[in-house]
């Protein structure tokens, strides 16, 4: 039986996750996310071109790098020679993205109407949270990790506000990136011991606490896919589940493109994996990824196995990430803590 290809594709600075795997003459496949509006045109496109259906598209989140690509493919004439079977959604009202980055509270169109009008046979599944039995989609076992049903209840009672916490993020992670040149001087073996403390609560970080993250069990394959989802809430999961034995994975798609505040030693404490994975090109002007401290929580998890190598993959060039997120890393770093840092997409 072949094994599955997992493909996280050049996003921009968002997630565009595409699982393919063929068996017995026929393909499953899985896509979770589209990136910026631009992923579609330049990433995702082309690996949908020969494709016939896709079973199950999870949108984990409404920012616009996570959106835009799924908007951009549905209003594409592609979509129309595709079988979507069930799409996967945490929103009561699902907002289309404007020809900018953000996302837009008053357009008229909604991807929900895009979705109904283009593909009314589709299935819409729009409260998934933790604490349900794992899903089979062919042959795919899902558990989902995040959200919980209490911070998807407050997303939903919140979601008149949405704009203005999106509005809050934005300044909170613009003062983030001012102390970048004072943390890349610290060693990473010193950032590690530098205890977890985010920007914001989860209270106050709705849309990515709500962030739709999954254990993905394929065939001689399994996946922990984080989207842009917060520490605490993973954290919560893990000790209910994982306490006694770690949760043993292949691959890690580590929490929001790397983000300080979305990866946390003791979250890091329940997973056993030597694979983890950030989707970035850098980032944004107002908003850079990856955080060297992310990168130090996982190389020198004190819980690690350090006889076993450690792997961090970037979608992009690191070359061409620094030039939007400068130096967070360095040839220096992987002389300690047996490690090393790779470019790869496909694995």
């Amino acid at each position: 039986m072949a094994i599955p290809v997992f493909k996280v594709l050049k996003a921009y600075h968002g997630d565009c996750i595409l699982i393919k795997h063929v068996k017995e003459n026929c393909e499953v496949n899985i896509l979770i996310d589209g990136g910026t509006a631009s992923t579609f045109d330049y990433s995702l496109k082309k690996e949908l071109v020969n494709t016939k259906s896709i079973d199950l598209i999870i949108l984990t989140h409404i920012d616009s790098d996570h959106i835009g690509g799924l908007i951009r493919f549905f209003k594409n004439s592609i979509i129309e020679k595709i079988e979507v079977k069930q799409i996967w959604v945490n929103f009561p009202d699902i907002i289309e993205v404007s020809g900018g980055e953000k996302i837009s509270f008053n357009q008229a169109k909604t991807l929900e109407k895009l979705i109904k009008v283009k593909m009314p046979k589709t299935e819409i599944l729009n409260y998934i949270h933790s604490g349900k039995d794992k899903i089979n989609i062919e042959g795919f076992d899902i558990n989902v990790v995040s959200p919980t049903k209490e911070i998807l209840d407050d997303l939903y009672k919140n979601w008149p506000k949405i704009e203005k916490i999106e509005k809050a993020k934005d300044i909170s992670e613009t003062n983030v990136s001012k102390n970048n040149n004072t943390i890349n001087r610290k060693a990473l073996v010193e950032l590690n011991k530098i205890p977890f403390n985010p920007d914001k609560s989860v209270q106050n970080d709705l849309i990515n606490a709500s962030s739709i993250s999954i254990i993905l069990d394929c065939p001689d394959l399994k996946l922990l896919l984080l989207a842009d989802s917060r520490p605490e809430v993973i954290e919560e999961y893990l000790v209910k589940n994982y306490s006694e034995e770690k949760l043993k994975v292949d691959y890690v798609k580590v929490s929001h493109h790397g983000s300080k505040n979305n990866t946390s030693q003791k979250m890091l404490d329940y997973i056993d994996c030597d694979n983890y994975i950030i989707s970035t090109n850098g980032g944004t002007a107002k908003h850079k990824h990856p955080s060297r401290e992310t990168i130090a929580r996982i190389v020198y998890n004190e819980k690690r196995n350090f006889n076993n190598k450690r792997y961090i993959y970037f979608n992009y060039p690191i070359e061409e990430i620094k030039k939007k997120s400068g130096v967070f890393i360095n040839e220096n770093d992987v002389k300690d803590g047996n490690w090393e840092y790779l470019n790869k997409n496909e694995f």
